[in-house]
C-alpha cells in the first residue's frame, strides 16, 4: 500500500513515501507491488495510499493558520524525495518514539543503502495504540508533500484523476479508489519493472501541474 505521498502515513513498518508521501507520497514515496504498510523497498499488499500532508506546495495550495503551530520546524517531505532522504528525515521522530519505548527496529536488509545505524519504523501504527507517544514526538514526524493532502490542494481530485490516467496509460493497470486515497493493482496485472518509477513520475507530472 502507498501513502506517501506520499500521503505516506508512516503504518506499520512503513512511512509516507509518498506517504503517495511516499512518497510514498509519499508518499512519498515503493512500489513494485505498492507501497506503504509494507516495507521501503516496496513491497505491499499492492495498494497505493495517499495521507495527510503539510507544507508549501503549487499554486492553489494552502496552508490554514491553524496547521501552522503543529507543522512549524517539523520536517517536509517533497514529492521528489527519494526514499533513503526520507528515511533519514524520520530518524529523529523514530529516534523519539524509541526513547518513549516503542519497539523500533533497524531496517535490516529492507533497505541495505540506507545509512549505517539507521532505525525503521514500528510494526504498530503509534498514532491508535500510543497516542500519547505520537503526541510527544509528534514535532518531529516529517511532513508529506502538500500537493497530496485534499485539505490542502484545492484541485486534489483532478490532479488525483491524471495521476491515475498517466499509471495506465504506462502500464501499471490500476483501479482508483472510490475517496481518491490511492489505488489498487487491475486483477492480473503484472507490473513492469520499473513500476515505482513509473508511478512517481506520474504523480509527479499530475500533482505538479506539469
Amino acid at each position: 500500500m502507498r501513502n506517501d505521498s506520499g500521503r505516506r502515513d508512516p503504518g506499520p513498518d512503513r512511512p509516507y513515501k509518498k506517504s503517495l508521501f511516499l512518497s510514498c507520497a509519499v508518499l512519498a514515496v515503493t512500489l513494485i507491488a505498492g507501497c506503504s504498510g509494507g516495507d521501503a523497498a516496496g513491497q505491499g499488499d499492492g495498494v497505493a495510499s495517499v495521507t495527510e500532508s503539510g507544507g508549501g506546495g503549487k499554486g492553489g495550495v494552502t496552508k490554514s493558520p491553524a496547521a501552522d503551530d503543529s507543522e512549524s520546524g517539523r520536517p517536509q517531505i517533497r514529492m521528489d524525495t527519494t526514499d533513503v532522504e526520507e528515511v533519514r528525515m524520520y530518524q529523529g521522530y523514530l529516534r523519539c518514539l524509541k526513547d518513549h519505548g516503542v519497539p523500533i527496529p533497524s531496517p535490516g536488509n529492507k533497505m541495505p543503502e540506507a545509512d549505517p545505524g539507521s532505525l525503521w519504523f514500528p510494526g504498530i501504527d503509534v498514532a491508535k495504540e500510543r497516542p500519547e507517544v505520537e503526541k510527544a514526538c509528534l514535532g518531529k514526524r516529517p511532513l508529506p508533500p502538500p500537493e497530496l493532502d485534499p485539505k490542502k490542494n484545492p484541485d486534489y481530485m483532478d490532479d488525483y484523476t491524471k495521476w491515475i490516467a498517466c499509471d495506465n496509460r504506462r502500464g501499471l493497470k490500476v483501479n482508483p479508489l472510490p475517496d481518491g486515497g490511492g489505488w489498487n493493482y487491475k486483477p492480473g496485472a503484472n507490473p513492469p519493472k520499473n513500476a515505482d518509477q513509473i508511478d512517481q513520475e506520474c504523480m509527479i507530472e499530475a500533482f505538479s501541474g506539469k
